[in-house]
């Protein structure tokens, strides 16, 4: 694989979870809100444990990128797993997927998005 190509995908990956990550710990309470009405068990909990695997999951694709995507596929699988299941049950709440910044309903689009990441992540992992 190029290594440009694996070099690029490290450095987009990690920086959507670093932004992913900046989003939700800049407003805990409203991280705690969406995580909440997702449907997730103890949003209290999930609104400090999130953020800080998104973070480590970004310092990580740096510092072993074969490892930081493998990481960072199980995530984006666990989360595309979880967004299918809200949607198939008429779930149209914001994901918060990047906190404040991802407010609209949703949608199959998020599906699409996060299958574009998981290829990023693959081509971390397999880099």
């Amino acid at each position: 694989m190029p290594h440009a190509l694996v070099t690029a995908s490290v450095w987009f990956l990690g920086g959507v979870f670093t932004v992913a990550a900046v989003a939700k710990l800049r407003d805990p309470l409203g991280t705690r809100r969406t995580l909440g009405d997702f449907g997730l068990p103890r949003p209290h909990l999930l609104a400090r444990v999130l953020p800080a695997t998104e973070a480590a999951t970004a310092l990580l694709l740096v510092v072993d990128p074969r490892m930081g995507g493998q990481c960072a596929v199980a995530l984006l699988v666990a989360f595309t797993t979880l967004i299918v299941g809200r949607l198939m049950a008429g779930h149209r709440h914001a994901c918060g997927c990047f906190g404040a910044w991802s407010q609209r309903p949703l949608s199959w689009r998020d599906l699409t998005r996060n299958g574009v990441l998981i290829a990023f992540g693959v081509i971390a992992a397999l880099g």
